[in-house]
């Protein structure tokens, strides 16, 4: 996101200071980026624009909110995780709110941006394991599943914990939501919460 901002600084006074982290965690979120289309927001990111040492870069983030190209940018990223999952290089591109955007992607640069992501995703697996009290050799079968399941780093994760012969996949884009479905059946949902 350094196109937009991030990793940018702006000036206060006689300070020159980073650009506010929470509002590209709100931008990298699609369930808050769109709340961000909003009086307040927006003036706060012109006032930081007007003292950023890039501006164009605020510009370019105030484009993407205003003109509502949030679905449109997550759609390009999501096009590039995709390839990425079966080529080792994949193009980056986005047009929209004044921009062109092309770049070329490696999956070993993917990776090392995910790389807290997937530690995250791995000290998840040693939590469940402990509640269950079970070892990783206890464990018969891992589904993996959901989009991100798709990617080569996320499978090598769980093959170098499980083994690769233990690992199954299917209905990675669909199976979530059916096993919501199956739980909402359930008279007390409840007993699914954690």
């Amino acid at each position: 996101m350094p196109m937009l901002g991030k990793g940018g600084t702006y000036r206060s006074f006689d300070k020159v200071l980073e650009i506010p982290g929470g509002y590209f965690a709100d931008f990298a979120d699609w369930s808050r980026l769109a709340l961000m289309r909003n009086r307040k927001t927006l003036a706060e990111l012109e006032k930081l624009r007007r003292t950023a040492t890039d501006p164009e870069a605020i510009g370019r983030m105030i484009a993407v909110i205003e003109e509502e190209e949030g679905y449109h940018l997550y759609d390009a990223v999501g096009r590039l995780k995709r390839a990425l999952s079966v080529e080792e290089v994949a193009e980056f591109r986005f047009e929209g709110a004044g921009l062109n955007i092309a770049a070329e992607v490696r999956r070993a640069d993917f990776e090392a941006w995910i790389a807290p992501d997937v530690a995250r995703i791995d000290a998840a697996v040693d939590q469940a394991l402990v509640a269950a009290g079970v070892a990783a050799e206890g464990i018969d079968r891992v589904f993996l599943t959901g989009g991100t399941s798709l990617t080569p780093r996320i499978r090598r994760l769980f093959a170098e914990r499980f083994g690769e012969a233990r690992l199954a996949t299917g209905g990675e884009l669909t199976s979530i939501a059916h096993g919501l479905a199956l739980i909402g059946q359930q008279a007390d949902v409840g007993v699914w919460a954690v």
